[in-house]
């Protein structure tokens, strides 16, 4: 099955007072610094890490709901949704998709009261396990409501679950019953929900060795474990014993770095339980140590391998993905990444119009913020940027959004 997420709904987070940006394969929003193209990535983080950590201690490492709330306008919000569309259970489709939707609110407490505020969350998930057949689950204060043509699953009662207690959590357990389609369902949103990767690899973390471990078939996301996932990559064979999977990596690797030779994964120096990596450059004698390598090319390195994942997450996000890279070879990446979202869905931000200049009309996501602090995304429908491309008689993206046609600058 082809899992997917077609569309994020966001209200009242940060400055996405109003958001409802649809998801394509691949993803790509530009703006002007602070647009609110990483409130995009954050609230996709925080539905995330709503799912490993529960509600109220997703809130506190972000500060608290006051920290995330929208702070423009007259009066302080009350209320922070976040929600997700797409197809996670057997029977959805683009046409009959699945939803899930979080709110928490906040309500002030009466006078003299201990608190000042109390805060409580609703959740609804829609599914459809069954052909032809779609359910619903909605969660509440105490209540959790099963609304379904299924006989066994339909009712309503009491959950044994505090207010903030989140169906997306593990460790949360539902009164439905054992094996029902519609439990299946929100099982699959919260394992599809819980692996999705918001990729910022920090340079200096991945030049590091990296412990041998039985999670290296995951890359870090900051790419500290870039030796280990290397090596997993390295060690992937077809049904032949060919290692095409690393063979492919080489190839791009060289095609952006055209100096670098082979690259080799070795025990680190007097660690034996750590793995180093080492480059062989064109020219040169003996190894470079990732270490000595350049930024950009360690950069190039970690995003590539993303790219060659075989068991990549349902959505991978990468905030500023030209970051230190040459230009020419953000061309070549973008048609790597173009590749890589035919296996997963990927959703970058980006300030570079060459990177731009590589884009379809419908992958291209122009933001904007409004002067009371609200942030505009999309800006314009890939309708509008198809046909703003067509009135310049073919011009690249790049060079419209460059020159303002599109909006999105400064």
């Amino acid at each position: 099955m082809n899992h997917r997420i077609s569309g994020l709904t966001v209200r009242n987070f940060r400055t996405l007072t109003d958001t409802k940006l649809p998801l394509g394969p691949l993803t790509v929003m530009v703006g002007p610094n602070a647009a609110g193209k990483s409130n995009v990535l954050q609230a996709i983080e925080f539905l995330r890490d709503v799912s490993g950590r529960g509600i109220e201690r997703a809130l506190d490492a972000r500060g608290g709901f006051d920290v995330l709330a929208f702070r423009g306008g007259r009066k302080p919000v009350s209320r922070i949704t976040v929600g997700i569309e797409g197809v996670w259970s057997d029977f959805a489709s683009e046409a009959a998709p699945d939803r899930y939707e979080l709110s928490v609110s906040r309500a002030r407490l009466p006078e003299g009261s201990r608190e000042r505020y109390s805060m409580f969350r609703r959740e609804h998930f829609t599914a459809h396990p069954v052909r032809d057949t779609e359910t619903a689950v909605q969660l509440g204060g105490s209540s959790l409501l099963v609304l379904s043509p299924l006989g066994d699953e339909d009712g309503a009662g009491g959950t044994g679950v505090g207010r903030m207690a989140s169906a997306l959590h593990q460790e949360v357990l539902l009164p439905m019953p054992e094996g029902s389609p519609s439990a299946g369902a929100v099982a699959a949103f919260r394992r599809h929900l819980s692996e999705i990767r918001v990729f910022d690899p920090d340079v200096r973390a991945a030049r590091r060795p990296s412990p041998i471990s039985t999670s290296g078939r995951h890359l870090a996301e900051d790419a500290s474990n870039l030796a280990d996932f290397l090596k997993a990559l390295r060690d992937v064979r077809d049904g032949e014993g060919r290692r095409v999977v690393w063979e492919a990596l080489l190839n791009d690797v060289r095609e952006v770095v055209p100096q670098l030779h082979d690259i080799h994964i070795v025990p680190a120096p007097g660690r034996p339980d750590y793995l180093s990596v080492e480059l062989e450059e064109t020219g040169l004698r003996g190894r470079t140590r990732l270490q000595d390598a350049s930024f950009g090319t360690v950069r190039i390195l970690c995003l590539l391998a993303i790219f060659h994942d075989p068991d990549p997450p349902v959505l991978t996000c990468i905030e500023e993905i030209d970051h230190g890279i040459h230009p020419h070879a953000l061309e070549r990446l973008a048609g790597r990444l173009r590749a890589a979202s035919r296996r997963a869905q990927f959703l970058v931000t980006t300030h570079s119009p060459v990177f731009v200049d590589e884009l379809k009309p419908e992958e291209f996501v122009v933001c904007e913020r409004r002067s009371n602090g609200a942030s505009v995304i999309p800006a314009l429908t890939a309708d509008e940027v198809r046909q703003a491309r067509e009135a310049s008689e073919g011009m690249p993206l790049g060079e419209l959004w460059f020159a303002n046609t599109l909006g999105g600058g400064l």
